[in-house]
């Protein structure tokens, strides 16, 4: 017997989100035995694998809720299901109206939400092939006004002035508080500014 979230929802859009759940939980593994394996302290404070533990933990645990959250909707939908009320027959018939319509929504993005996804992924992948060479806060400020610019739709000043704020933040929270060095630029110039 199907589930109403399985007749619902298609087939493959159930076990794609049960795959993901699954590879949330063992890359969350990995990345945090990885994190440990770094060691969490280091004579200046954090360690090189405090971050990536957290990272690690807090991936396993959002991948495991998922788990859960799939696990539960299911048994509730088939508690559900067993009673053969007019009014469940009844909510079937207009679930499935609705299937048609909500099924084409949900399968992929259309085109922008495409262009949104290739944007933060092509502003990741030059962030990390600039870093060693032009620093952290120029890399991160450039990265997130560009996301914020062409993804969130934001006025290029803002964006602007949002990346260079979260850049220096982060500076001070990650050189400041936890004592962990960042890159800086291999450029003399902009060494030697401090960036």
């Amino acid at each position: 017997m199907t589930s109403l979230t399985e007749r619902q929802t298609p087939r493959g859009a159930v076990a794609l989100e049960w795959s993901m759940a699954v590879v949330a939980v063992v890359g969350g593994l990995v990345v945090a035995f990885f994190g440990w394996s770094y060691g969490l302290t280091n004579v200046t404070g954090v360690g090189a694998g405090f971050f990536p533990l957290v990272a690690g933990v807090l991936v396993t645990a959002s991948g495991a809720l998922w788990m859960i959250q799939l696990s539960l909707a299911r048994r509730a939908d088939a508690f559900v299901a067993t009673e053969p009320t007019f009014a469940r027959v009844a909510e079937r018939f207009e679930a499935d109206d609705d299937i048609d319509e909500d099924a084409e929504e949900a399968e992929f993005p259309d085109r922008a939400g495409w262009v949104r996804v290739g944007i933060i992924a092509t502003a990741i992948l030059l962030a990390a092939l600039v870093l060693p060479v032009i620093g952290y806060t120029l890399t991160m400020t450039l990265m997130l006004a560009t996301v914020l610019f062409f993804v969130s739709k934001r006025p290029w000043w803002l964006a602007l002035i949002i990346g260079v704020g979260a850049a220096v933040a982060s500076r001070l929270v990650f050189e400041g508080w936890l004592g962990t060095e960042l890159p800086s630029s291999a450029i003399e110039f902009i060494a030697r500014l401090g960036l």
